[in-house]
């Protein structure tokens, strides 16, 4: 009894009186009742110690002034040399088991991993037409009719996209014909380093201070969107501890959105999910007996804010372009601006802008700050000169609250008389202050929204306008959206109404509304319909009453290769006409598809001698291979994970994959190759015998010469052979150190026919 209770007593607090000597106790030890694996345990003079192995694989932290003992070559930990940890070994059931404070197990970082941008996938060479092509016709007091075309020509590959758009007008007369070049531009992506060149026409980056404007040159910076899966906003740090190995589900906003497994000690996670706006993050944390701990914290996420240390920038160089529309060359001044925001801290971010030309020149500052969880403010100032009117200034200020049920905004902003930033145009005064702010509540009874904006100009009288709107779903999922809107000031009116939405079935819902304007009252009441496949046919018919009653109808054919449509318009006066047709067309690897658009990025998948195969995205299948094996999938998201996905009802039975989906990572607006491997062949079960009659034993393996791909040989001697080809086949069996050569005639039939065949006589070899 003395015996059994001294090797029961908690191992940290024995007096080393209590036992004497060295021995070694191979124990199988548990850590907070979790296995923590058998290891060899040394007693000395009553103390205990374990190999330095042993606490990395508990993952425990020793203090640093622990004794280290030599055994037998290897180094040894005190095992009280652990903060807060105490030992029970029992000598009988060889068990050591260790109760440790969560604090003195090795902290755990879930982070997200912070590659650079995916590995993209090899892309082809491609031209692609986007056409947007219109025929209108009027008639009644007066009589026109236009044939007009918007396209877009463009050229694809791994060295970027160079694009053409354009635009024609009265193509079918000879008279006003016209055709105009709109912007030419050449891009490309630097993925590994995360910026993006541009040479041709493009827009300024504007920032919080800038002014969007067209112009020709060049443009470098930075392009966030070539590694999505980086945040690059600040996201919260959710920090706790546990003693045991847990489960942690991380709730935002309520909702749950992923689960991880975590072990025992400190933890630490940023390996968040993409977040917006504002809320509260909420992670549950249940360990291995049921018990469950909550910790919640605020976020507000926007793309305002940019994590600490992190740059955002853009220079521009080259000519302001001036009547894009209508003139297909004409530039301005040479320039040169520049923007470059920087992340100061979690809440705070600068922002910096430089303009320059030879008459005009602006210099800026702003920053957003964030006030908690739930107020966002913005502030800048940009001061100017023009050599024409002088110098001036323009100033902002601005307050956010986002959320999901309540949501602020307000901003304020003026300019002096003489200030003009690039692409502003001289002869136009700028706004001398302007005020906008809105707010929003959403309840289970509707959604209420105000707005009101002030505009102060130099040259006219103030005007104001206020407006409030209700939107609420009645009846299941009739929507109601009612708003009043009026103007004060150098203009005067006033707008109510509202607008009733009622679905008939899943494709069907009809639209009316009532709008009194000023003195005018305006009716509308519509039916539309669309297409319950991603292709078929799609009409609308509206009743209205627009200062004079009308009556318009449209029918809409969305197919695989495009949009075509046909409108028509009436009134007690005129009749207009309009037929249009919207697509477009990709040429790669000497073959032309026909697509609706091609806006985004593609891949050009191959099965190789697999005619009618469905190829998608995802579950969604896009379309079938050719008689060549060839298939294109578009709309894919540029330097993102698009899995491409083949229909294995459509292969044959003998059809060996490796797998029947692969994930697509194309640049933008670019065509990835994407080549699923199919192992064709036909397949037979083999009855293979040896000399003196017996059947192969089984477990010898089979192989096709010139192949690595190896088969098994089963009971009864047989073995299921795949990727056989008609007529004769070499194969060879091999059975310990014994090989011996198998030829196979197959018997034609079909691509999907399994065929028996055998018994094949085996020479040489012998059980």
């Amino acid at each position: 009894m003395a015996c059994t209770f001294f090797s029961s007593t908690p191992a940290a607090t024995q007096p080393a009186a209590t036992e004497t000597g060295e021995r070694v106790l191979p124990v199988e030890v548990t850590v907070n009742g979790g296995s923590g694996g058998i290891w060899p345990i040394v007693s000395r003079d009553g103390v205990l110690y374990a190999p330095v192995e042993a606490f990395t694989a508990w993952r425990l932290q020793v203090r640093p002034d622990a004794p280290v003992i030599d055994y037998r070559g290897f180094r040894h930990f005190p095992v009280a040399a652990v903060p807060g940890l105490s030992a029970r070994l029992d000598s009988e059931t060889a068990t050591l088991e260790l109760t440790v404070a969560a604090g003195s197990f090795a902290a755990t970082r879930l982070t997200r991993e912070q590659s650079s941008v995916l590995p993209r996938t090899p892309v082809v060479p491609a031209a692609f037409l986007n056409y947007d092509l219109t025929y209108n016709r009027t008639s009644g007091a007066t009589s026109a009719s236009g044939l007009g075309l918007l396209g877009e020509l463009g050229w694809s590959g791994s060295w970027g996209v160079l694009t053409q758009t354009f635009v024609g007008r009265n193509l079918a007369t000879s008279a006003d014909r016209s055709l105009l070049r709109l912007d030419t531009s050449y891009r490309r992506d630097l993925p590994d380093s995360g910026y993006t060149f541009t040479a041709g026409d493009s827009v300024f980056r504007t920032g919080l201070l800038g002014r969007p404007a067209y112009f020709g040159g060049l443009q470098f910076g930075t392009n966030f969107g070539l590694a999505p899966y980086i945040n690059r906003q600040p996201i919260p740090l959710i920090a706790g501890q546990t003693s045991t190995p847990s489960t942690v589900q991380l709730y935002v906003n309520d909702v749950l959105r992923q689960t991880s497994n975590l072990p025992a000690g400190p933890f630490t996670l940023d390996n968040l999910p993409t977040l917006s706006g504002n809320g509260d993050v909420t992670v549950r944390v249940r360990d291995i007996l049921g018990r469950e701990t909550l910790i919640t914290q605020p976020f507000l996420v926007t793309a305002d804010l940019l994590a600490s240390g992190t740059n955002d920038w853009s220079v521009e160089v080259g000519k302001l372009r001036l009547d894009l529309g209508t003139d297909s060359a004409h530039y301005g001044e040479p320039f040169a601006s520049g923007m470059l925001r920087r992340g100061l801290s979690a809440t705070s971010t600068a922002e910096g802008r430089l303009e320059l030309s030879r008459t005009r020149s602006a210099l800026g500052l702003a920053a957003v700050h964030a006030i908690g969880a739930n107020w966002l403010t913005r502030a800048g100032a940009m001061v100017g000169r023009d050599d024409a009117v002088g110098g001036g200034h323009h100033w902002l200020l601005g307050v956010e609250r986002p959320g999901v049920q309540t949501s602020l905004a307000a901003t304020l902003e003026g300019s002096s008389r003489n200030f003009r930033s690039l692409g502003e145009d001289l002869a136009s005064l700028p706004p001398r202050l302007q005020a906008a702010a809105q707010a929003s509540y959403t309840a289970s009874w509707g959604r209420v929204g105000l707005a009101l904006a002030v505009q102060s100009t130099y040259d006219r009288a103030p005007v104001a306008t206020y407006s409030l709107n209700y939107s609420t779903t009645v009846r299941a999922n009739w929507q109601l959206n009612t708003f009043a809107s009026f103007a004060r000031g150098s203009v005067k009116g006033h707008t109510i109404g509202a607008v009733l939405t009622v679905p008939l079935d899943k494709q069907t819902s009809t639209s009316t509304s009532l709008q009194v304007q000023g003195s005018s009252t305006e009716f509308y009441s519509s039916v539309s319909h669309s297409p319950s496949a991603p292709t078929g046919w799609a009409w609308r018919a509206i009743a209205a009453h627009q200062h004079e009653a009308r009556a318009e109808g449209g029918a809409y054919y969305i197919s695989p290769y495009g949009v075509f449509s046909g409108e028509l318009s009436a009134t007690q006066r005129t009749t207009d006409m309009r037929f249009a047709a919207t697509g477009g067309a990709l040429w790669t690897q000497n073959r032309l598809f026909a697509l609706p658009r091609f806006d985004g990025s593609a891949a050009l998948v191959e099965v190789t001698g697999y005619p009618e195969v469905g190829v998608g995205l995802g579950a969604a299948q896009m379309g079938r291979t050719d008689a060549g094996g060839i298939a294109l999938v578009n709309r894919l998201a540029a330097y993102q994970k698009n899995p491409i996905r083949l229909d294995a009802n459509d292969l044959p039975v003998s059809a060996e994959i490796d797998s029947i989906e692969v994930e697509a990572v194309p640049p933008w607006r670019s065509v990835a190759k994407v080549d699923f491997r199919v192992r064709g062949g036909r397949a037979a079960l083999i009855h293979i015998s040896l000399d003196d009659g017996d059947v192969a034993p089984a477990g010898a393996t089979v192989h096709i010469e010139g192949e690595d791909r190896v088969f098994y040989v089963a009971r009864r001697g047989e073995a299921y052979v795949t990727g056989l080809k008609v007529d004769n086949n070499r194969l060879f069996m091999r059975w310990r150190d014994a090989r011996c050569q198998l030829d196979v005639p197959l018997p034609r039939g079909a691509q999907e026919e399994i065929s028996r065949v055998g018994p094949v006589r085996c020479s040489g070899v012998t059980r």
